[in-house]
């Protein structure tokens, strides 16, 4: 046999050498651990209750177990309280700020029926008044007649603006806006 088959053959024989050591060396470590298990069981006494033993430590268990759930009912009623009372309060808090924002709007609506028309009257009485006074100081002064009917055109206008001026503070004194007490009162009621 040459060198080169010698050496190969001696590499062999140590790989399966060491393979067959490792599985050996294994298998003696699954036995030991094993026949510990097995005198820890057999050693044991059994009964109903299972092989391990230890009644301080399971009433202990059994306590902390209760005091958790008995815990855990109290924490959830308590939130679903809140959910309850939170959901009230929202539901109160939205009725309110309808019923105000509807009291503005009505107010809204009923003080400004008349702008339109009392805006248009306004420029109509300084027109008339703007005639009338240019009447009144026109040289050489124009005739009783044509004055009469300037000031008859401007009083006529003038009892309409003050009409609708009138119907207007009506509408602000029946109509008044709703104030932050009426919605803290609102609020407060249960």
């Amino acid at each position: 046999m040459s060198l080169e088959d010698r050496i190969v053959t001696f590499a062999l024989g140590c790989a399966l050498g060491f393979v067959l050591g490792y599985i050996v060396r294994s298998l003696r470590d699954i036995k030991e651990e094993l026949d510990e298990v097995d005198a820890i069981v057999k050693n044991r006494k059994r009964d109903e209750r299972g092989s391990i033993r230890a009644p301080k430590v399971t009433e202990l268990s059994l306590l902390i177990v209760v005091l958790i759930v008995a815990w855990s009912a109290f924490a959830s009623q308590k939130a679903s309280n809140d959910v309850k009372d939170n959901q009230a309060s929202q539901a109160r808090v939205s009725y309110c700020a309808v019923k105000f924002q509807l009291k503005t709007n009505k107010a809204l609506n009923e003080r400004t029926t008349y702008v339109g028309a009392q805006a248009n009257t306004n420029v109509e009485l300084q027109r008339a008044q703007q005639d009338f006074l240019s009447l009144l100081i026109h040289k050489p002064p124009y005739s009783e007649g044509k004055r009469y009917r300037a000031a008859k055109s401007y009083v006529t206008t003038l009892k309409r603006f003050v009409s609708l001026n009138e119907k207007t503070k009506q509408k602000v004194e029946d109509y008044p806006y709703p104030t932050a007490e009426e919605l803290r009162r609102c609020l407060e009621r249960k």
